[in-house]
């Protein structure tokens, strides 16, 4: 009667469960590296809000580098929603490490059926110091140490697109969001954020400025659909 060479070689066994840890082994590590890759270097993030307008349209994919939190002038960036900023540090350390174990697929304490409780993505106009003011929805920065104001895109390099409609006669100027604002000044660790679209995004004018650790990263590039690509 044939017998089961496995059963009879203990050599042979131990060679096998040796292979079959191996293989366990590659496949952890390779998770591991995968998992430390899309937690502190770069991950993939939908966009599910027309906030962005025309230059990052709902239904987009972007790369977001959480290494790069010092964002500059007209640079796009991941923040956290206001309305989530006051968690508690243990769900602040729980949800990292359920980011970190889940490559960024599960986030506990998420109220995902309220809207605007996931991050958003919005531009940033204002770094700290500069005195910021909105006018029927066009941007004046006066840059910290500088005399005069000027545009949003007079002050920066970055080339982006912006939906500024002009509002008809007898518009509500108070429906949606702010069309004007008065002066602001920002602090040293403060933020001025805006959607692209300006007529109903919400933004820096509702909720303030936002606190650099309010930040989770920086924009790189949108990546699908693919006649969309643009790199930030």
């Amino acid at each position: 009667m044939e017998k089961n060479i496995y059963a009879i070689s203990y050599k042979l066994r131990k060679e096998l469960y040796h292979r079959i840890l191996s293989v366990i082994g590659i496949v952890l590590l390779f998770f591991i590296i995968v998992s430390i890759f899309m937690t502190f270097v770069v991950f993939p993030i939908a966009n599910k809000s027309d906030s962005m307008s025309p230059d990052i349209p709902a239904g987009s994919y972007e790369f977001v580098s959480p290494l790069l939190r010092n964002p500059g002038r007209g640079d796009v960036i991941l923040m956290r929603n206001y309305k989530n900023s006051n968690s508690s540090a243990i769900k602040g350390l729980l949800r990292s490490l359920a980011l970190f174990v889940s490559i960024r697929k599960w986030q506990p304490f998420e109220e995902s059926p309220v809207e605007g409780t996931r991050p958003v993505i919005r531009r940033v106009v204002g770094l700290p110091g500069d005195t910021i003011y909105i006018d029927r929805y066009v941007v004046f920065v006066k840059p910290a140490n500088q005399q005069h104001f000027l545009t949003e895109f007079e002050v920066t390099e970055t080339k982006y697109n912006a939906k500024i409609l002009v509002p008809p006669a007898g518009w509500d100027t108070e429906l949606g969001a702010k069309s004007s604002t008065s002066q602001i000044t920002l602090g040293e660790d403060e933020y001025f954020v805006l959607g692209d679209d300006r007529i109903s995004a919400s933004d820096s004018r509702i909720w303030g400025p936002v606190k650099h650790s309010e930040i989770i990263g920086k924009v790189l590039m949108l990546y699908f659909p693919f006649s969309k690509f643009k790199m930030f």
